[in-house]
């Protein structure tokens, strides 16, 4: 079985997307020219249509949080939900109706309206596009305000065009112009109409209440189209960075706290400093509250794979038991530090440890550096295991980062595990020593 996020999937999928796009447009403007005949171009079309479906029957299908894998639960579901409009899709209607009937337009005004109604059962082609792009949003993660848009754009340039080949086969188009020049202006026409400008130069026959009519239901579908995109399409663009508006509300709330309480400018700018380096950190998005929804096991592999550079570079947890990583990872809490800011401060009691991860600090004891520190380093240890108080400050000299560790979660972590209690013991000597 293929996997549903197979990337060749995935790029099957938006070959097929290009696939359906070509068919409604070659095939169309073929039929309404009367140049179309079933040739090797139509049937390489429908084979892909053939293909896809094959396919499918040996795709293992997500939906939500359910998969399906077995081969038999697969085709079941897949007969049971949507075979049916693929096998629409790949019906070559087109050529049986040629067969049958001859080219679009040779028979007489009601046949060629009846033609034209069965010929219509292709567009079933834009529902499985619909489905593909769902597929996508479930197999790279697209978000569905950018999916709707996708989609919305998808179907637009598809209706123009149908439109567009409409005003030529009900004879208002300029029957003087070879075929393409036809199709131009009339596309012209149809944007034009849909879009509400109307500029004029381009106007239904006022004898031809066919072309009147037609003129009228286009018209109210552009004003329709025209509401919609006015009350859907700015929100759709606004949420497809739904972190980036989040963040800008709440940048707007923090503004107006400092203004109303007076904040000094330069703390005002540090405040701002400070939550423009977050966006550029996290996006807006905060790892630890995000993990708290998950639950216990899964938060604890995403904080592995998070944080498999720490654990490389602190060697407090390098070559550590994997059950004391686990439970680490899930104590630990993350800190921002800025540029200047005492992290720890000499004189005070120590309530908490650090892991460094980025950025660098100063270790700093009466006012004298002693030491600099970098990503990977813990430190304020020492207070904690003699239970005094801090024998050196520790300033972040950029915008750095780091994990906390309680001092209630440190001891309980040493009582735990002796192989920690140790190693903290060698640390803090070791320094005593220097």
């Amino acid at each position: 079985m293929i996997p549903h996020n197979h990337w060749l999937r995935s790029l099957w999928n938006l070959l097929m997307l290009f696939v359906i796009l070509l068919f409604l447009f070659i095939i169309s403007y073929r039929q309404v020219f009367s140049l179309f005949t079933p040739d090797a171009v139509y049937w390489l079309f429908v084979s892909f249509f053939i293909a896809d479906i094959i396919l499918n029957f040996f795709t293992t299908i997500k939906r939500g949080h359910i998969r399906i894998e077995t081969p038999l639960e697969v085709r079941r579901f897949y007969v049971r939900t949507s075979f049916f409009v693929d096998f629409l899709a790949a019906l070559p209607i087109e050529a049986i109706l040629f067969w049958m009937w001859g080219p679009l337009g040779t028979q007489g005004p009601i046949a060629s309206v009846l033609y034209l109604i069965v010929l219509s059962v292709t567009l079933v082609k834009l529902l499985k596009a619909g489905s593909i792009f769902k597929y996508l949003q479930e197999s790279l993660g697209i978000m569905p305000a950018a999916r709707r848009l996708l989609l919305f754009a998808y179907w637009l340039v598809v209706a123009i065009h149908i439109i567009a080949l409409g005003w030529v086969w009900i004879g208002a188009g300029e029957t003087g112009r070879p075929y393409f020049d036809q199709y131009i202006r009339a596309l012209y026409w149809a944007t034009t109409t849909i879009a509400t400008i109307g500029y004029g130069d381009y106007t239904p026959d006022h004898n031809s209440t066919v072309q009147i009519v037609y003129t009228i239901i286009i018209e109210l579908f552009g004003v329709g189209m025209f509401s919609y995109v006015i009350a859907n399409v700015s929100s759709l663009v606004a949420n497809l960075d739904v972190a980036k508006s989040a963040y800008r509300r709440h940048l707007d709330e923090v503004n107006a706290f400092l203004h109303a309480q007076r904040i000094p400018s330069h703390l005002q700018e540090r405040v701002r400093d400070y939550y423009s380096y977050l966006w550029e950190q996290q996006r807006g998005v905060s790892t630890m509250q995000v993990l708290q929804e998950f639950p216990r096991s899964l938060s604890q592999e995403i904080l592995l794979y998070l944080n498999r550079d720490v654990l490389e570079r602190v060697e407090l947890f390098r070559g550590a038991d994997e059950l004391f990583i686990r439970e680490a990872m899930q104590l630990l809490k993350s800190e921002v530090f800025l540029p200047g800011e005492y992290i720890i401060r000499q004189g005070e009691y120590g309530d908490c440890m650090y892991f460094l991860t980025s950025g660098t600090v100063q270790v700093v004891v009466n006012d004298k550096e002693v030491a600099r520190l970098g990503p990977g380093s813990p430190f304020g240890e020492t207070a904690l295991v003699e239970q005094g108080r801090r024998n050196a400050s520790v300033i972040s000299l950029d915008y750095s980062t780091g994990y906390r560790l309680a001092k209630s979660d440190f001891e309980g972590l040493r009582q735990k595990y002796s192989e920690f209690d140790a190693h903290i013991k060698k640390v803090v000597a070791g320094r005593k020593k220097k």
